[in-house]
């Protein structure tokens, strides 16, 4: 079956994935995972992406932006995994590939399901077993949303700053929304989705993405539908 084009439209929030060739680590010091972030970062202004959470996991990135042209998700992925490719495969005296694939992506209703998939994102190496609770992983937009370290560059999205009146409330409020793991649907929902590139919305987003995109918007209803394990 041919692949379907992503749905990408400015102004409507992406969450998007990426992952090592083979499921195999990308990361291996923290010097990686800072170039890596830095080179995000200044993409992001590049080409006009508003990062709102990413999660850097050792086998695969979590982004959820939203993004101003429909071309801005892409140009920043490019240029990021192009350049840390160079510096990966020079680092470890390698050649070749180092993503698997294109990177993938689901377009997000954001009143129904953006804070939704940036708990998702901030609780990835929680769920893991990598740390016990997420401030422990520096490597995460979560301590940014609750005031424990500084992140300039992160574009909080409306829905997160309505959580609070002041920064403090908002921090509070995301911290408390965090200390509940989301249910095993709920992650399964948000995984199926961005592994088969659907986009996230209630019915009648559908209807009214229907009217911007001939693209399908929901799976054929054909024998019993496949679950991807996540990639957490």
């Amino acid at each position: 079956m041919a692949r379907l084009p992503r749905i990408v439209l400015a102004g409507y929030p992406l969450h998007i994935m990426v992952k090592g060739h083979n499921a195999q680590d990308i990361f291996f010091s923290d010097d990686e995972r800072r170039a890596y972030l830095e080179w995000l970062r200044d993409a992001a202004r590049e080409y006009e992406l508003a990062i709102h959470s990413f999660v850097l996991m050792p086998s695969h990135i979590h982004i959820l932006a939203t993004p101003k042209t429909p071309l801005s998700a892409s140009r920043v992925m490019q240029s990021v995994s192009r350049r840390y490719a160079q510096m990966f495969n020079h680092n470890h005296q390698r050649t070749g590939t180092v993503w698997e694939g294109r990177f993938k992506s689901s377009l997000i209703e954001p009143e129904a399901y953006l804070l939704l998939c940036q708990k998702y994102i901030e609780q990835n190496p929680v769920r893991s077993g990598l740390v016990q609770t997420p401030e422990k992983w520096h490597w995460s937009s979560y301590r940014h949303h609750v005031g424990a370290e500084t992140m300039p560059w992160i574009a909080d999205h409306s829905l997160y700053w309505g959580l609070g009146n002041t920064p403090f409330e908002r921090q509070l409020s995301w911290q408390k929304l965090m200390s509940e793991p989301l249910t095993n649907n709920d992650v399964i929902k948000v995984s199926n989705h961005l592994n088969y590139g659907w986009p996230m919305m209630t019915s009648s987003g559908h209807e009214k993405l229907a009217l911007k995109t001939t693209r399908p918007l929901v799976p054929r209803r054909a024998g019993r539908p496949k679950i991807i394990k996540p990639v957490i």
